[in-house]
């Protein structure tokens, strides 16, 4: 049996992108009061939503769909259009490899830092650097 891709309206474009910024301003707020594993999981997932807005944006749908129900942060950006042009950018290439590495859901259930020495700096710069964050680069490419 064929199994039906959800066509319900989770959340719109516009409020996807102003969930990535709050969860930005948390996980900046929560890597200053010294949580850096919950930093570093909302700021992986400011990079979700800013997927899913840029899914949004290149399928010209106002809301995302349920179909896009996933963390999958690789499958993600393929279908957002985006894959190719970040692929041409080595540095935020390099950014997102690191990110992707490192951040998964399962992020919300620990509660030290991961064992290979990862940290929430570490991470927060891959997502928001100026140059080479993938926050950034998303947000300069959906807009």
């Amino acid at each position: 049996m064929v199994q039906q891709l959800s066509r319900s309206p989770l959340i719109d474009r516009e409020s996807l992108a102003g969930l990535a910024d709050l969860r930005m301003r948390e996980a900046r707020a929560l890597h200053a009061a010294g949580f850096g594993v919950g930093a570093t999981y909302l700021a992986g997932y400011a990079v979700e939503c800013l997927l899913k807005a840029a899914i949004c944006k290149t399928l010209d749908w106002d809301h995302l769909l349920g179909t896009f129900q996933t963390h999958d942060l690789e499958g993600l950006l393929l279908y957002s259009g985006l894959d190719r042009r970040l692929r041409e950018n080595p540095n935020v290439l390099e950014s997102f490899t690191r990110l992707k590495r490192h951040w998964s859901p399962e992020l919300r259930y620990k509660s030290a830092t991961t064992e290979d020495g990862l940290t929430a700096d570490q991470f927060l710069q891959w997502v928001e650097d100026p140059r080479a964050g993938v926050a950034t680069w998303l947000r300069n490419n959906i807009h």
